[in-house]
């Protein structure tokens, strides 16, 4: 009879066959095996199996980034030169991606397999990158639009963290930003604006703090500031009769209406009478004989 020993190593979860014998624990076993011509021959294996191979990945920063910017994936803990390395994402294999990291600016799940010196395999949990874009905001509307100032209005953005505005004097360059304007608005109000002038408008959303990750600028929204309201002129007392009489003046172009007020001369100022009319005359009714009244009137641009 004759005797061998036999070391040998394997990963953990592998098993060694010798013969019609197959081991999965570390130790020392002993095989016995007879040839044909009756010789007895005895194989003594040390068998080791290594302890299991773990790799952890992590997205080191946020895995979370806007449209535009990138992920840097890692292992986790000392990245030995030893072993070799391949990330994998959801269609397999990523080519060229066989360092301990990886950048990419692509949504998905991403893992890495380690391979090392003994052969040993294993593969990381999953690391999950998302990608967020922004849409161009909707809904626009502007309102509010006085002498010198006007709000426009949006619906809110996903994902935005803030928006722009660009405005400008209809037919000229753009020339007003109104930047950095919080996602939690949804309205902003320009000041400072000539009266009877017509503007253009758009905006934006950004998805970042800075302007490196937007969306398109949105379709174009005009709005006319108003004309300032001027005084009423050639103001005119006609049909007089003993009770009534009928005010009239020159139409102002744009008004929306006129305030009249009116009273006897003798009555003191806190007794003006008011009303409002949308045309440029006014009929008074159920005055008093032989008394000398006084009227004024004043433009209405807006009601």
């Amino acid at each position: 009879s004759t005797s061998s020993t036999n070391n040998q190593t394997v990963c953990y979860g592998a098993s060694y066959t010798i013969g019609s014998s197959t081991y999965t624990a570390s130790g020392t076993y002993a095989d016995v095996f007879t040839a044909s011509n009756g010789c007895d021959s005895t194989v003594t294996t040390n068998l080791t199996v290594l302890a299991q191979l773990t790799v952890s990945a992590q997205a080191i920063g946020n895995a979370t980034v806007c449209s535009g910017s990138s992920v840097t994936l890692s292992m986790v803990g000392y990245a030995s030169p030893l072993n070799t390395y391949q990330w994998s994402d959801a269609n397999g294999t990523i080519s060229g991606a066989t360092s301990s990291t990886y950048i990419t600016s692509t949504a998905g799940s991403y893992t890495l397999t380690i391979v090392d010196v003994n052969g040993c395999t294993a593969t990381s949990n999953a690391v999950a990158v998302t990608v967020l874009t922004v849409s161009t905001p909707v809904s626009l509307t502007t309102s509010s639009i006085q002498l010198d100032r006007a709000t426009m209005n949006w619906a809110t953005v996903t994902n935005a963290n803030h928006y722009d505005i660009r405005m400008r004097v209809q037919g000229s360059a753009w020339s007003v930003a109104l930047n950095n304007i919080p996602a939690s608005f949804t309205a902003k109000t320009k000041t400072g604006l000539s009266s009877s002038t017509t503007y253009e408008w758009q905006i934006r959303s950004a998805c970042s703090t800075d302007s490196s990750s937007v969306s398109a600028w949105s379709s174009t929204q005009s709005f006319t500031t108003l004309t300032p309201c001027t005084v009423a002129t050639n103001p005119t007392t006609a049909g007089i009769t003993l009770t009534a009489a009928t005010l009239t003046w020159d139409a102002v172009a744009g008004a929306w209406g006129y305030r009249v007020r009116y009273k006897k001369i003798s009555q003191p100022w806190s007794a003006w009478t008011y009303d409002t009319t949308n045309t440029n005359s006014y009929a008074l009714s159920s005055l008093s004989t032989a008394t000398a009244y006084h009227w004024q009137v004043a433009t209405m641009c807006e009601s």
